[in-house]
């Protein structure tokens, strides 16, 4: 006998499948009246009115010459883009992001994963309360962090300066803010130090989930804490590192607060990143039109650069 071929769903079978998907969808909905209004149809209406229809009218305006006051807008087609590839301002801006980000992935989110692998091994004392000590700073509003650092890293009266001075390092003193070389990277460890406490948290979560077993056979085969970090708690822990990938690239792609309070571009704009330069055409050079283009492009910017990192992470981090 012939082995029997698997049968597959002809176009009518899926197309009745569908059917049946789509009765089932609204009969639950027309029982269910409280849930799909609140757990759908509002959550659906307030994207669209909050994030949707901002995003639409912002790429609609980066077709305009605007300048915030007149009732009039003047379409100029896509002169502000190139406007943009040839403004230096831009790419200045540009640069510093990237550097804000390869900080961002460097420091808080190592430093995160240390930690909190380090707790899960119980190589620390009081983990709950140095838990709660580095996941503070995440609740607080980054200007009140900006004006706190301000005032560590004064060069004149700063305590970290202080601290170096003491410690025979008078050598490292300098103008933290003031130097154009260190500005965007003291920036960048600022915002680091604000946001280390989530990916500690995430970690932290993901490293219980891990089986116990998978750490106990690791140990029998005499593996330490560096190879068991490196070969057995990252490789489990691929849709942890892809969540938090994806919130320290947008985290760092919207730095706008510690530039604001902190620098405000300074020194000769070297410290100036996109959503501080949106900020400064749009309200201060009352260019909304151009100020709506920069902010196209960190959307772009946004999805290509998370395509990049997270291709890899994403593939088959969340198959069950």
């Amino acid at each position: 006998m012939h082995a029997s071929l698997p049968r597959f769903p002809t176009g009518i079978a899926m197309a009745a499948r569908m059917s049946d998907e789509r009765t089932s969808f609204v009969a639950f909905a027309r029982q269910h009246v409280f849930v799909t209004i609140f757990g759908l149809a509002l959550p659906v209406v307030l994207f669209l009115c909050f994030i949707g229809y901002p995003i639409l009218y912002t790429i609609y305006l980066s077709f305009f010459e605007w300048n915030g006051m007149t009732p009039v807008k003047k379409f100029v087609g896509f002169a502000n883009y190139s406007y943009m590839l040839g403004d230096k301002y831009f790419y200045i801006a540009l640069e510093n992001n990237l550097k804000w980000l390869a900080v961002s992935l460097a420091f808080p989110v190592v430093l995160g994963f240390l930690i909190a692998y380090a707790m899960r091994a119980r190589a620390v004392y009081f983990p709950t309360l140095l838990r709660t000590a580095i996941f503070f700073p995440v609740t607080m509003s980054l200007v009140a962090v900006g004006l706190m650092f301000l005032l560590i890293l004064n060069p004149i009266f700063g305590a970290f300066d202080s601290v170096l001075r003491a410690l025979g390092l008078g050598f490292m003193v300098r103008e933290w803010f003031g130097d154009y070389r260190v500005a965007i990277y003291t920036l960048a460890v600022v915002g680091g130090w604000a946001f280390t406490g989530l990916p500690m948290i995430f970690y932290f979560a993901g490293i219980g989930d891990v089986p116990k077993e998978t750490f106990d056979a690791a140990r029998i085969e005499g593996a330490g804490h560096l190879r068991m970090m490196l070969r057995v708690a990252l490789p489990q822990l691929r849709p942890v590192t892809a969540v938090v990938v994806m919130l320290t690239l947008f985290e760092s792609l919207k730095a706008f607060d510690l530039i604001a309070v902190m620098t405000k571009g300074a020194p000769f704009g070297r410290t100036n990143v996109l959503g501080y330069l949106v900020y400064l055409e749009s309200f201060w050079n009352s260019r909304f039109g151009y100020g709506a283009t920069v902010s196209v492009a960190i959307l772009v910017l946004s999805i290509a650069v998370a395509a990049l990192l997270l291709g890899k992470l994403f593939r088959g981090a969340f198959d069950v």
